[in-house]
C-alpha cells in the first residue's frame, strides 16, 4: 500500500495550541463541504445515488391528528436547521453549500388509503417505493416527508433524509424537536427549545480550518500505518458469489445475550479496565477470523463524532467510521486477544481526518466489508401530545456491508442484530454466525487463557453430531444434549419458559431436571456401510423400464410419465458406485395411487388458497404449475388441486398474481407442483408477465429434477433470455435442484449447473431421505459435498413421505437423526448447510434431536403464522415413528 495522491483542502493556517471554538462566522461567498459530506458526494456520483445513503424516519401515530400543527412542526424544524434546506451546487469543480431561505418550509405530502381493500399491504408498498426513491442533491430538497391516512385516528408519518444533512443521531434529535414544535403549534405557545449557538456550515468552515497542513498529515501517515499490509477484503463463507452489481437488499437476524452472561461481559471488562465495546469487539474479531481464516482484520465502527457542546443539538452530517485493525497472529489466548482490541480502539486519538476520507489515501482502496455499531445510551423516547406514537422500521432491508453488526444495551442484557445482504447469505448461515457470537463471548468469560483458534465454536447441532465414537462421552453428551440445543436457541433465564407442547409448557430449570433425569438414549448412532448388500427384508424390483411391465394408458391415466426414466439416467446410476442402494428404487402399486395416506401433506387441510396455488408459509407462495411430475419413484397429491390433464395451472393467473400482490409477507414464489421445467419456455414466460411487477417479490424459484433426467432441457435458447428478464427485474432467479443421492449428478448436470451460475442464477437442493435408497451418510455426505463443489447449498433433507404400502419411503425418526449425524460428521464447515425436516400440513418441522428424555423434539422451521416459527416442541418418541402424526401428543 502506498500514499498516491493527498487531499486537497482549501483552508487557512490551523491555530497552534488549544482547540479553536466552533464559532457562528462571517463565512465566505461558497462554503465547503465538511469532509464526510465530501466523501458522500463522491460516492453518490459514482454510483448514482443509492438507497444506502438514506435515514428513515417511520412514526405510526394513532389518536387525534392535528395535521396543521404537524405541518407547523416540520417548518420550524428546516427553519431551525439550515442543514435541512441545503442543497449542493459546484462551480470550477469543486461542490459547495447552497443554503436555502428559512421560510422555504417543508411540504408534507397527504396520502389516503382507507379506501384500500389492504391497508396494511398498501402501507407497505408505499414505504417501500419512498425508501428506495433516491435524491437529486443539486435541485434538493434532501428531506422528504409523507403522511399516510389508514383510519381516522391512525396515520403513518414518514421522513427520510440524505445523509448528506443527517446520521443516527440527527434522527434522534428530529424527533425529539419535531415533539416539542408540534406541542407548541397545538397549543399556541412558542416552543422551548434552545436557540442553536452555530449551524452546520460553521462547523464544516471550522473543520476545514483546523484539519490543515501539519495536522491533516499527521493524521493520514497514522491511517496509513494503520491499514498497511492488511487484507483489502474479508473473506467471508458466502452461500452465493458476490454480484457483478451491488446488491443493497438486506435482513437481519435479531438476538439477545441473557442477563447473566451480560453481566459476566461486564465484570471482565472491569477486570481488564476496558469498555463493554471493546469485549464484545474482541468477541466478534474472534468469529470473524475463524470464518474467514485470516489472522489481521480490519473492523469498521462508526463514532457519532460530536465531541464538542456546541454541535450537540445539530442536525448535520458528523458520523465517521473508524477502522479499527485487530491482530490475532501467534494463536494469542482470549486474554491477550481482548488486549490487543484495548490497543486497537485506545489508537484512535488521531480520528479527526474521516476513515472515509483517509481512504482516498490508499492504492489499492479499502473496500468495508464488516462494520460494529454499539449503542450504550439509546435515545429517549418521546411522546406527542394526544398521539400513541410506534416507531416503525422503514430502512431496516438495506445491508450496505457485508455483515454489519449492531449492539445495544437495554436494561441488563446485551441485544443486538445482525444485518446480511441477502445476495450473499441465506438466513440459517448468519443464524449460524450469531451463534458462534454468543458461544465466543461466553469462553472470553468462562476462560480468558484459552488459544483463539482453539476455542470451540460449534452450533449444538455440530457439537453433537461431531462426537467421535467414544461410548462414555457420547452418553454424557446424550444427558445434556437437548439442554445444549435450547441454549444454543437462546439463553434463557431459569423460570424462562423453554418448550411448549400440547397445553403444557416446561420452564430451563423444569427442561434441565427432566432431562438429566432421565435414561440415556439405548441405542448409538450406528451409519451402515455403502454399498451393502440387499438387506434380508429387501423387495427387489427394477426400474419401470424393466420387468415390470405398464401400459401407456395405465401410466398417463396415473399421471406418470414414464419417458422420464431413461436409460441415459439408469446408466449414469449403475456408473456411478452406488447401484447395489439405488437398484432399490420402487414404483408405488396402482392400489398405493387410491390410498389416503400422507404421500404429501402441501395439498392437504387448509393450506389451499384456489386451484394451483397454496400460501403455506409466510414468505412463500407455492405455485402449482402441472401434475407431470419428473419422479421416478413417486406419486403426488399435488394433481388433486390441479387436475389429472393439467398441463399448467388455473386459465386465470392473474388471480394468483393478485392474491400474492395483497400479501406483502410473500417475498418468493416457487414453482412447483411436479416439475415446472417440462413446460415450454413460452409458458414459464405468460407466468412471469404476473409475477415479475409485484415488487415485494425478491426471488423466483423453479423446483426441478431435470438437471438429473434431462439436463438438455437447458440447451433451450429461450432459457437464459428467461433468466435474464427475471434479473432485470430486479429479482433473483433460482433453481432449486432436487439430486437425491450422488448418482444422480452426472457430468453434463455439473456442466449446466456451472453454466448457469456464470449467468447469475442461483441454486438450492433439497434431498429426500429414502429408505434402502440413500439412507447412509457417506453418500448423502458425498452428494452435499458435490453439490458444495458446483455452488449448490444443499438446505433441506426431507424426511420421506410416507406412503402405505410403499416400503421404500419409510424411514423412521430415529434412523433419520442418526443420519444427520453421520452426514455432520463426514462435512465440515460451511458445507453444513442442511437442516433435517419434515414437511407436515402444519408447515415444515425441523428434527432437532431424540432426547434422553425418550422425546423427539423439533421446532417450526416454516409455518404460515410467524409467531410459530422457531418454537420448539416435543412428542414422546415411537419406535419405527415416521412422521409428525405417528408421534402419542401426550
Amino acid at each position: 500500500m502506498r500514499l498516491t495522491r493527498t487531499i486537497q483542502i482549501n483552508a487557512t493556517e490551523a491555530a497552534r495550541g488549544a482547540v479553536p471554538p466552533i464559532e457562528a462566522l462571517p463565512r465566505p461567498s461558497r462554503v465547503p463541504l465538511s469532509l464526510p459530506q465530501q466523501r458522500l458526494w463522491f460516492l453518490s456520483h459514482r454510483k448514482g445515488g443509492s438507497k444506502v445513503d438514506l435515514i428513515y424516519v417511520g412514526l405510526r401515530l394513532r389518536g387525534e391528528l392535528d395535521e396543521a400543527a404537524l405541518q407547523s412542526a416540520l417548518d420550524g424544524l428546516v427553519a431551525r436547521h439550515e442543514v435541512l434546506r441545503t442543497t449542493f451546487a459546484v462551480e470550477d469543480g469543486e461542490p459547495f453549500q447552497r443554503i436555502g431561505p428559512a421560510d422555504i418550509g417543508l411540504p408534507l405530502k397527504p396520502g389516503d388509503l382507507t379506501a384500500a381493500a389492504d391497508v396494511e399491504a398498501t402501507l407497505a408498498e408505499l414505504m417501500r417505493f419512498e425508501g428506495q426513491a433516491v435524491f437529486d442533491l443539486e435541485a434538493g430538497p434532501l428531506i422528504r416527508t409523507r403522511l399516510a391516512r389508514l383510519a381516522e385516528d391512525d396515520h403513518m408519518l414518514l421522513i427520510i433524509m440524505h445523509r448528506m444533512v443527517s446520521d443516527g443521531r440527527s434522527r434522534e434529535i428530529l424527533i425529539c424537536e419535531l415533539s416539542e414544535l408540534y406541542a407548541a403549534a397545538r397549543e399556541g405557545r412558542a416552543d422551548r427549545l434552545r436557540p442553536l449557538p452555530v449551524q452546520y456550515a460553521d462547523y464544516a468552515i471550522w473543520q476545514r480550518r483546523r484539519l490543515a497542513k501539519e495536522l491533516l498529515q499527521r493524521q493520514s501517515e497514522y491511517w496509513l500505518r494503520m491499514l498497511d499490509c492488511t487484507p483489502e477484503v474479508l473473506e467471508l463463507p458466502t452461500d452465493r458469489p458476490r454480484p457483478a452489481q451491488p446488491d443493497y437488499s438486506g435482513s437481519y437476524v435479531e438476538f439477545v445475550l441473557h442477563e447473566r452472561l451480560s453481566a459476566q461481559l461486564k465484570e471482565l471488562s472491569q477486570r481488564y479496565g476496558t469498555t463493554l465495546f471493546v469485549t464484545l469487539l474482541a468477541g466478534w474479531a474472534l468469529v470473524l477470523a475463524r470464518l474467514s481464516g485470516q489472522n489481521e482484520l480490519v473492523i469498521d465502527t462508526p463514532r457519532a463524532n460530536r465531541t464538542r457542546s456546541e454541535i450537540e443539538g445539530l442536525i448535520g452530517c458528523f458520523v465517521r467510521t473508524l477502522a479499527l485493525r485487530i491482530d490475532l497472529s501467534g494463536d494469542p489466548t482470549l486474554e491477550t486477544l481482548l488486549e490487543r482490541a484495548i490497543a486497537a480502539d485506545g489508537a484512535q486519538d488521531d480520528q479527526d481526518l474521516p476513515f472515509e476520507q483517509a481512504v482516498e489515501l490508499m492504492d489499492p482502496p479499502h473496500k468495508p466489508g464488516v462494520i460494529l455499531t454499539w449503542q450504550n445510551n439509546p435515545g429517549e423516547s418521546v411522546e406527542l401530545p394526544g398521539l400513541e406514537l410506534e416507531y416503525v422500521g422503514v430502512g431496516d432491508r438495506v445491508a450496505q456491508h457485508d455483515l454489519a453488526l449492531n449492539l445495544s444495551e437495554v436494561g441488563e442484557t446485551i441485544c443486538g442484530r445482525l444485518i446480511y445482504p441477502t445476495s450473499l447469505f441465506e438466513r440459517s448461515t448468519v443464524e449460524r454466525f450469531v451463534s458462534y457470537l454468543q458461544q465466543a463471548l461466553s469462553q472470553m468469560a468462562a476462560d480468558p487463557g484459552q488459544r483463539v483458534w482453539s476455542v470451540p465454536l460449534l452450533l449444538a447441532e455440530e457439537r453433537r453430531f461431531a462426537v467421535e465414537s467414544n461410548p462414555a462421552e457420547e452418553a454424557c453428551l446424550q444427558d445434556r444434549w437437548v439442554h445444549e440445543l435450547l441454549g444454543a436457541q437462546t439463553e434463557r433465564d431459569p423460570k424462562t419458559i423453554a418448550v411448549v407442547y400440547k397445553d403444557q409448557s416446561l420452564s430451563d430449570g423444569e427442561l434441565e431436571a427432566r432431562v438429566t433425569a432421565a435414561a440415556p438414549l439405548v441405542c448409538p448412532p450406528q451409519a451402515p456401510p455403502a454399498n451393502s448388500a440387499p438387506r434380508p427384508d429387501t423387495t427387489v424390483m427394477n426400474f419401470i423400464e424393466g420387468p415390470r411391465v405398464v401400459t401407456e394408458g395405465e401410466l398417463q391415466a396415473s399421471s406418470i410419465m414414464r419417458y422420464h426414466v431413461t436409460k441415459s439416467y439408469r446408466e449414469q446410476i449403475t456408473n456411478s458406485g452406488y447401484y447395489e442402494q439405488l437398484k432399490y428404487i420402487v414404483e408405488p402399486s396402482f392400489q398405493e395411487f387410491e390410498s389416503p395416506g400422507n404421500l404429501d401433506t402441501s395439498g392437504e387441510l387448509d393450506n389451499t388458497v384456489f386451484p394451483g396455488f397454496q400460501h403455506k408459509y409466510a414468505q412463500t407462495g407455492l405455485v402449482m404449475a402441472t401434475d407431470r411430475c419428473a419422479s421416478y419413484c413417486r406419486y403426488c397429491l399435488r394433481k388433486r388441486l390441479v387436475g389429472k390433464d393439467s398441463d399448467e395451472i388455473a386459465a386465470d393467473f392473474a388471480q394468483i398474481g393478485q392474491y400474492i400482490r395483497g400479501h406483502p409477507e410473500i417475498t418468493n414464489v416457487l414453482i412447483t407442483g411436479g416439475d415446472p421445467l417440462v413446460l415450454s419456455t413460452a409458458k414459464l414466460d405468460k407466468m412471469l408477465d404476473h409475477l415479475l411487477p409485484i415488487r415485494h417479490l425478491d426471488s423466483i424459484r423453479f423446483g426441478t429434477k431435470t438437471l438429473a433426467y434431462q439436463p438438455k432441457r437447458f440447451e433451450d435458447p429461450a432459457l437464459p433470455a428467461l433468466f435474464k428478464r427475471i434479473d432485470e427485474a430486479g429479482k433473483a432467479a433460482v433453481i432449486v435442484t432436487h439430486f437425491d443421492h450422488i448418482g444422480e449428478i452426472s457430468v453434463e448436470a455439473e456442466h449446466k449447473i456451472r453454466s448457469l451460475r456464470a449467468q447469475g442464477v442461483q441454486f438450492l437442493n433439497q434431498t429426500v431421505l429414502l429408505a434402502k435408497v440413500n439412507d447412509d451418510p457417506e453418500i448423502l455426505a458425498a452428494t452435499f459435498a458435490k453439490c458444495h463443489q458446483m455452488g449448490i447449498r444443499p438446505y433441506y433433507l426431507f424426511q420421506a413421505r410416507p406412503v402405505k404400502g410403499a416400503s421404500h419411503f419409510q424411514v423412521s425418526l430415529r434412523r433419520g437423526i442418526e443420519i444427520a449425524r453421520g452426514i455432520n460428521q463426514r462435512l465440515s464447515g460451511i458445507q453444513k448447510t442442511f437442516k433435517y425436516i419434515m414437511s407436515h400440513h402444519t408447515g415444515k418441522i425441523e428434527v432437532l434431536d431424540l432426547g434422553a428424555d425418550g422425546r423427539i423434539y423439533m421446532r417450526y422451521h416454516q409455518n404460515k403464522s410467524p409467531e410459530k416459527i422457531g418454537k420448539i416442541f416435543s412428542r414422546p418418541h415411537l419406535e419405527g415413528a415416521c412422521w409428525l402424526d405417528d408421534l402419542p401428543e401426550g
